[in-house]
């Protein structure tokens, strides 16, 4: 296992960073999300909602950051006043599919 992703294994969006972006993605994929999105793609929601919390906290998404339920709990502290409850709530959802990432992959 490396230390540091590759450029392969994120994406730049400005200065949001998401580690090992394309494999999240796929993990998700596999997962079923998006499986029955008719319009707007519920993976690219994610990728947008965590780009959105790499943005609002001057951070990039890693597998360092971003690892447990706790991390998840912070970082929507952290954000809680900054959107609405009901984007916050997306964004954990977005989270929790990255833990749950980290932990199967063992990142």
């Amino acid at each position: 296992m490396r230390d540091e992703p590759s450029h392969e294994d994120h994406l730049y969006q400005g200065h949001e960073v998401i580690y090992f972006e394309e494999q999240f993605i796929e993990f998700i994929r596999k997962r079923g999300v998006g499986a029955k999105d008719r319009v707007t793609s519920s993976l690219d929601s994610y990728v947008s909602y965590l780009n959105s919390v790499s943005g609002l906290l001057a951070e990039d998404i890693t597998p360092a950051t971003l690892r447990s339920e706790q991390d998840i709990t912070d970082i929507a502290n952290k954000i809680g006043s900054q959107r609405a409850s009901k984007t916050v709530q997306n964004y954990c959802s977005a989270m929790r599919q990255y833990v749950a990432f980290v932990e199967e992959k063992r990142l």
